[in-house]
């Protein structure tokens, strides 16, 4: 019988292919694990600059010698803006008047008439504090004036030239005006007064004219204060000014300030938003 020669299987290229394949698994467990490279940061966007945010000056008006019959009353009722009234006491309209202004949404307060120092040939008015007064006295005319005033939220006083240097004269009237929750606001009617100074050491909300307005009743001249005014802000931060319901060109400039004082960065304020505490 004659035996027949097979085929011989070829083995070799299955084995190059299970070496390859055992030396990749074997590099893959023995080979340490290289540097896991971060994905690039994200870059964030440039928006515009942040705005600085302008300054804002501001200014406070307070109209003094409030109660006396005013036909120009109405015509402040009309004014576009903040103002504070300040009223004095025991006069014709006095409470009328004050009634009419806090319903109108103005702000209103006591003008304290005191001793100035022409007094008595200058009479400051009804229920005026005198140098010789003494706390039950000062009290009594403070209590008075606030009945006659209940939406009052602060006061200032009404010449006083003599009244507001006499250091305690003036602590018996802040100590007054602090226990009905009142600010003081110093009108300055003499460099050597210290109501301000003394408010401060008595714990008193208080704060002082920069500028009388009104002193000359003329247009250009109170035009040119209320500029004055403006400057003294810029500078300060706050400015406070005073004018008088009793003076004719007074309104007229207000109003036609009033156009422009947002233009020029300026914002009128009540007096109880210029006081320290």
């Amino acid at each position: 019988m004659v035996k027949t020669r097979g085929r011989k299987k070829n083995y070799l290229p299955i084995c190059a292919a299970a070496v390859v394949a055992a030396a990749a698994v074997f590099l893959l467990l023995v080979r340490p694990p290289g540097k896991i490279v971060p994905p690039p940061p994200v870059k964030e966007k440039k928006g515009a600059p942040p705005v600085e945010k302008e300054e804002v000056y501001r200014i406070a008006v307070i109209i003094d010698d409030v109660g006396y019959p005013s036909a120009r009353l109405s015509e402040y009722l009309e004014f576009g803006g903040k103002l504070t009234f300040s009223v004095l006491p025991d006069l014709e309209m006095s409470g009328e008047y004050a009634r009419l202004l806090h319903d109108g949404g103005f702000e209103v307060m006591i003008h304290i008439p005191m001793e100035p120092i022409s007094y008595p040939k200058t009479d400051p008015g009804p229920l005026a504090i005198l140098t010789g007064d003494t706390q039950l006295d000062v009290e009594y005319k403070l209590g008075r004036m606030a009945a006659e005033n209940p939406h009052a939220v602060g006061a200032n006083n009404h010449m006083g030239s003599k009244a507001t240097q006499d250091r305690l004269l003036m602590r018996y009237t802040l100590d007054s005006l602090k226990e009905r929750g009142l600010f003081f606001v110093d009108s300055l009617t003499t460099s050597g007064s210290c109501g301000y100074e003394v408010a401060r050491e008595r714990n008193v909300p208080a704060a002082r004219r920069d500028v009388f307005l009104d002193n000359e009743d003329s247009f250009d001249h109170i035009n040119g204060q209320f500029e004055r005014l403006k400057t003294l802000a810029k500078q300060q931060t706050t400015a406070i000014g005073i004018g008088h319901i009793t003076k004719t060109h007074t309104l007229e400039v207000l109003k036609r300030q009033l156009l422009e004082l947002e233009k020029e960065r300026f914002m009128l304020i009540f007096a109880s938003e210029a006081v320290e505490n």
